[in-house]
């Protein structure tokens, strides 16, 4: 159905009047008419009763008044609301991060993005890899940060930075003084790691258990700077980032190699090949390529 001929028509049957009608949208009468003949031939039926001198429409006119008023309006509230989503998302760039990475690289990023660009508004989003994954496919992120350590051909990939994931124990742990060790090393160690929505606690069962044991894990938790704590307090060991543990100087903490596997510590930016990349994302990618790649 020609919805600007049934705006055109209803606006008939409001005036019940040819002449005001077409006043009051600026056409003249006979374009007006000629339209509302053109709906009659659309919808197969009569909407104006001809045979009566005063304006009268049919039962069929009736009808299309109602409920083509209804829809009318529903029309214009839905481009409404698709114009306010089209201009949110013009304005908005929804980005995944887990909080080790944001914490460590992204602050200065947003900062001086946004600066550059004042009127782009950046939410982000923090959570761990393993649930970034999931939000960038289920398009609740537009871009999401990850720890890369494997292929994925369902995404375009941008690699940020890599680095190393390292051992953290007390001044007091009996590894403390090695420079290197191996995981099969750990086999009875007390593990503080990451919860499941990292990829990095996933990691770690899995070098664990091709190292040929099972980590007895004693807690888990979100917050890494809790897990440093831990360790601090003398209860056990962590491993994390390096980037990240080196935010943690104290004289009671140290930084272990991890070997046999090495164990790399790879960031990189993931949109699914399903999403269109748009100009802001774009620019986005680019800068914090280029700014992440220069270190912390």
């Amino acid at each position: 159905m020609n919805l600007k001929y049934l705006s055109y028509f209803i606006r008939v049957a409001e005036y019940e009047n040819f002449t005001k009608a077409s006043n009051a949208l600026f056409l003249c009468q006979s374009t007006l008419s000629k339209s509302v003949m053109a709906l009659e031939k659309e919808i197969g039926t009569s909407l104006i009763d001809r045979s009566c001198s005063e304006f009268r429409l049919t039962e069929h006119g009736r009808l299309l008044y109602q409920e083509g008023k209804y829809l009318l309006d529903m029309v214009q509230k839905q481009e409404e609301s698709i114009c306010s989503r089209i201009k949110g998302m013009q304005e908005t760039l929804r980005i995944g991060i887990p909080p080790v990475i944001l914490t460590a690289y992204f602050p200065s990023v947003i900062y001086e993005f946004q600066k550059q660009n004042p009127g782009m508004n950046i939410r982000v989003i923090e959570a761990g890899a393993n649930t970034i994954k999931k939000r960038v496919d289920n398009g609740s992120v537009d871009l999401g940060v990850i720890i890369f350590s494997f292929a994925y051909p369902d995404y375009h990939v941008f690699p940020l930075v890599s680095s190393w994931n390292v051992l953290l124990v007390h001044e007091l742990h009996h590894l403390a003084d090695k420079k290197n060790v191996r995981f099969k090393e750990l086999i009875y160690e007390d593990f503080m790691i990451l919860d499941h929505t990292y990829m990095l606690h996933d990691r770690i069962l899995s070098n664990c258990r091709n190292a040929g044991f099972e980590p007895h894990i004693t807690c888990q938790s979100s917050q890494w700077d809790f897990l440093a704590g831990m360790v601090a307090l003398n209860q056990g060991i962590t491993i994390l980032p390096l980037p990240i543990a080196m935010r943690f100087s104290s004289g009671s903490i140290r930084h272990i190699r991890l070997t046999e596997p090495e164990f790399p510590w790879e960031i990189a930016m993931i949109v699914s090949k399903q999403k269109y990349i748009s100009e802001r994302m774009d620019s986005f990618l680019r800068f914090a390529c280029e700014r992440v790649s220069k270190g912390p």
